[in-house]
């Protein structure tokens, strides 16, 4: 870790290296709650190299940290995207790369703006599942450093038993058809990383991607799927405890 010196994103260092990045899902989600300006303190204090938190539209013209409008109703008060940003500007919290992931499309403006008024354009990675999301913030800032995430999902179907099984056949599919679209993005310059569900991330997978641009992985809280990621060569963990991941 550095001294608080202002970072860059480290993912394009970290794929030279052939490091994994540890980096805590909503800060640090599963030691306090996620998506507030706690979890970003927490999540540097156990030594990530960068932090990812969301950022979704409160209906009044701005960007609050949360995952979806259920927990934005659940945390009216949640913090806003600016205030995120500074506390992460402050000595303490300046070496960590940021991981930003837009939630709905339509905000691309509103992030650029709040990026460049701080001057944390170099800093930051902004991820999303929505193309046109990236296309835009492409469109208004060429160098802003851009992450897509695949499956396109809004729900962990892996996660009930009534659709698990068409979860699996799907994922299955998707390891076959997508490292194609994936690997012509990277190459074409329209994302500069992957952000892929840990069920889609095989070694074939890994070695697929990670010669044409950095792949991290989400959101894995398993401790040996996580060594076993490492193991792979993927350029980011992403985990709700990111004591998991291997240092």
């Amino acid at each position: 870790m550095s001294d608080g010196a202002a970072a860059s994103w480290p993912g394009a260092a970290a794929r030279a290296a052939g490091r994994t990045l540890r980096i805590g899902h909503k800060g640090a989600a599963a030691v306090v709650p996620g998506n507030t300006l706690e979890a970003l303190e927490r999540a540097a204090a156990l030594g990530v190299d960068a932090v990812e938190f969301d950022a979704l539209p409160d209906g009044r013209g701005g960007l609050r940290l949360a995952h979806d409008p259920v927990d934005l109703a659940a945390r009216p008060d949640a913090p806003t995207l600016e205030q995120a940003l500074d506390r992460l500007s402050e000595p303490d919290l300046a070496h960590l790369g940021i991981d930003l992931d837009s939630k709905w499309p339509g905000d691309e403006e509103l992030i650029v703006a709040a990026l460049r008024e701080r001057g944390m354009l170099d800093r930051v990675l902004v991820s999303t599942m929505e193309v046109a999301t990236l296309r835009r913030l492409r469109e208004l800032e060429p160098a802003l450093r851009l992450g897509w995430s695949v499956p396109r999902a809004r729900r962990n179907h892996l996660a009930h038993p009534a659709t698990r099984p068409v979860a699996i056949a799907a994922i299955l599919a998707a390891r076959r058809i997508l490292p194609a679209r994936l690997i012509a993005a990277l190459r074409e310059g329209r994302v500069d990383a992957i952000m892929a569900h840990h069920a889609l991330v095989t070694p074939a997978f890994a070695r697929a991607i990670t010669p044409h641009g950095e792949l991290h992985v989400w959101t894995v809280d398993d401790a040996p799927r996580a060594a076993a990621l490492v193991a792979m060569g993927v350029t980011g963990v992403i985990s709700n405890d990111p004591r998991l991941i291997p240092g």
